[in-house]
Formats: C-alpha cells, structure tokens, sequence
C-alpha cells in the first residue's frame, strides 16, 4: 500500500499525528509512504524522520523543484504548495502507480485495505463528494449532474494522469481562469475530472461539516443523508477540513474527534506544543513550559 502526503514547515507535526494514526490501523508491512515537501526546517525535518523511523517501515522524502510550478497564480492566501498534487506524476518514482493520497490534517480511524482495492475503471480519481456542489458546479463552469469531490482523500492511478498531462494542463487552466481556484488544486482537478470521478462513500473522508461545524451548510440541507449519517457514525478517515476552529490544534475547536488528535500530538515530540487562539496567559505559560522543556532536552 503506498500513501502520498503534503507538508511544509506549519504541518509538520499534524503530518507526524496522520501517520501515526494510519499506522494504529494498517500494521501492513508493505506500507510505504511519500512525503512530499518543499523546503523544510533542518531540525524539524529531524524530529520528523526520527519519530516516523519507530513505526514505519518505508518513509521516502521527496523535495519539489520549484521551477515546476513557475507559471501558476499565487496570492497572499494561495501558495505554490497548494499545487504539489498536480506534480505527483513527476515528483513520484515512476514504478509507482496507484497510490492514496491523504492531506495531513486528517485522522485515519480504520484499515484502508478496501480503498487501496478500489478499481477505477475508466474514472480518473476515486474521492468523496464535497459540500455546497451547485455553487462549485456554478463557479467552476461544470455540468448540473457533475460531482464536485473533495481532494484530500485520493485514490488515484499516476499512469492516467501522466497520458493526460495533468500539470501543464493544469497550468493552462490556472493561468486562465485565477478567479476560478479558491480551492486551488482541488478546482483544477474538477475541471480536468469533469465526470470522470468515481465517487467514493463519504465516510473515507469524513469533513468536518457532518458534525455541525458549518452550520449554514447544515440548515440549508435540512440535516445529514443516510450516507452522511453513516459517515459521522462509522468514519474510516476523519478529515478536519476548514480553518481556524475547524482544526483540532485550534483552541476553539468544538470537533468531537479533537481530542484523539491531541492525544495522539502528546506521543510526538510536538507534545506540549501551545494550541492556537489560547487564551493570552494560558498561552504563555504553555509557550514557556515548551521551551524549557526543549532546552533541557537539547542539553541532554
């Protein structure tokens, strides 16, 4: 089984927490995984490979060439990062084929053997339905009986998307339509997909709507499907997708599995790492406590 991740510098930690929660439920011994980077910081870089070296057999760290992605559109809210997945086919080893792609702030609550086992048939990618889809059918320009999925959960073939030559297409549209890709890749990708994604059950990728986090969505909906409701109850993969309090090392956050995420991040050597938003006092005393603690283990 081969998995496929994204990091940089801010997500280092939430990375060590997927994989380890990947690796409570998939003991496999031929799992292998790909962490796909720009460039990061030496010493957490070390800690990194460090702590992934005590539970995982195969750990591969692949540098992006950023001269792969000169030409597409970024902002103060969208970086080059943002478009590592439409690199796979020429970042990956290319004996690789088919791999699962899992962001890293997400938590792996069961095997992933049926999803390794998905067939694709003629379907480009196998991913879950995302939310508000006539609104990103609209914006995207996409047919009404078009899915609109949700990329941080993958199960893909890199051999279809070198014949299709997915980054300089990509690229193309990128350039053409900025406006287009608030979502970035995940847009990109829809476009290219049109009707061509084999809809996967939502509880492999489990997003943070289903427990009530975007309350508009949920009034609008009138209350969870019957897939939904299975989604929430019996989760394989739970993903925290969002921002600010969506995330389980915010402070605020209300998700209910943010607790395993935290349990998790004590067993790393993240443990104690200040959560975002704290309280101002609460936030220092733990911000000091952080660094002693690293000193004292810097000197030992």
């Amino acid at each position: 089984m081969i998995i496929v991740c994204n990091i940089n510098n801010d997500y280092i930690r939430h990375c060590a927490v997927m994989l380890r929660s990947l690796r409570d439920f998939n003991p496999r011994d031929d799992l292998e995984v790909f962490i796909v980077h720009q460039r990061l910081d030496s010493d957490e870089r070390a800690k990194l490979v460090g702590y992934l070296s005590s539970f995982l057999p195969s750990v591969s760290f692949l540098q992006v060439d950023h001269a792969l992605l000169e030409g597409f559109p970024e902002s103060a809210h969208v970086k080059l990062a943002a478009y590592y997945r439409l690199l796979f086919p020429q970042i990956l080893p290319s004996k690789i084929d088919r791999i699962i792609y899992l962001d890293s702030d997400l938590l792996v609550n069961g095997s992933l053997d049926e999803l390794w086992g998905t067939r694709l048939g003629s379907h480009r990618v196998a991913a879950a339905s995302d939310r508000n889809l006539d609104m990103q059918r609209a914006r995207l320009g996409l047919g009404a009986d078009s899915p609109y999925f949700n990329s941080g959960v993958m199960v893909l073939k890199l051999s279809d998307w070198r014949q299709e030559d997915i980054a300089n297409r990509g690229l193309d549209f990128a350039l053409k339509f900025p406006e287009k890709l608030p979502n970035c890749d995940q847009d990109v990708l829809n476009h290219l997909f049109e009707n061509r994604c084999l809809l996967l059950h939502q509880r492999w990728n489990a997003m943070s709507h289903l427990w009530g986090l975007d309350q508009q969505w949920m009034q609008a909906q009138g209350g969870l499907n019957e897939e939904e409701e299975q989604a929430q109850s019996d989760p394989a993969i739970i993903h925290f997708a969002g921002a600010g309090f969506a995330k389980p090392w915010n402070y605020e956050c209300p998700h209910p599995w943010k607790d395993r995420y935290r349990s998790i991040l004590a067993t790393t050597p993240w443990a104690g790492t200040p959560l975002d938003d704290e309280p101002i006092r609460r936030g220092l005393l733990q911000r000091s406590a952080h660094k002693i603690r690293r000193l004292l283990s810097q000197r030992s």
